[in-house]
């Protein structure tokens, strides 16, 4: 039996301002829906818009001009997505690609930063860049000195934290043993002893493109 996650609260921006400024700056965007491993900013392009994720889970990719990937977060309900393009109007730093299917509200570039000045939110605004700035010295530790396996597990952490309140299976990662070495800069092989471990011990089940966590706190 699957564990019951602890009670989640809302994340990302959305937590650290009023409900009702983040209504009234979704309400300023377009509902788009996207679906699994759809990219909703591509590295490189010009910015002009950002993104408020509303529910699905998103990761970010930095890739090299030679294809190869790693990535560098995960995204969730509650985040901003592409406000670095907003702020200083250089191109998008990173590719963002859903992991499932989802809902983002998009914002001209513009209208958000007047939202942000009108409802007295740039303090708050800079606060959530620079936590996400500061994400970047843990994540680059990982890469360098942990095992994979403790790699493996942050990464699993990190796509559940990232669900949101709403989320109705936040222990489902719908992303392929493919996909979670890619994320980590590793091929494949080197994370099928560590799930078939975790398997074998009753952590988690695996089925095609797909993970379920099943013991959430085992792994953390």
């Amino acid at each position: 039996m699957t564990e019951v996650h602890p009670l989640r609260r809302s994340r990302g921006f959305r937590s650290l301002i009023p409900t009702g400024a983040w209504t009234e700056i979704v309400r300023h965007g377009v509902r788009t829906h996207h679906d699994t491993r759809d990219r909703l900013l591509y590295q490189g392009d010009a910015g002009g818009w950002v993104l408020l994720s509303l529910s699905g889970r998103l990761k970010v990719v930095y890739a090299e001009p030679d294809g190869a990937e790693i990535m560098l977060a995960i995204r969730g309900p509650g985040d901003v997505i592409g406000e670095l393009s907003a702020q200083d109007g250089l191109p998008r730093s990173a590719t963002v690609q859903a992991i499932e299917p989802g809902i983002t509200s998009k914002v001209p570039a513009r209208r958000f930063n007047e939202l942000v000045r009108r409802l007295d939110l740039g303090s708050r605004l800079d606060g959530y860049i620079s936590g996400k700035l500061r994400e970047s010295a843990p994540h680059a530790w990982q890469l360098a000195h942990r095992t994979t396996a403790s790699r493996l597990a942050a990464l699993i952490t990190a796509i559940i934290d990232a669900a949101g309140p709403d989320h109705p299976s936040p222990t489902t990662i719908a992303m392929s043993q493919e996909e979670l070495a890619s994320a980590l800069g590793l091929v494949r092989s080197a994370i099928t002893p560590v799930l078939k471990e975790w398997k074998s011990a009753g952590l988690v089940r695996t089925t095609r493109g797909r993970l379920e966590i099943v013991k959430v706190a085992a792994l953390t």
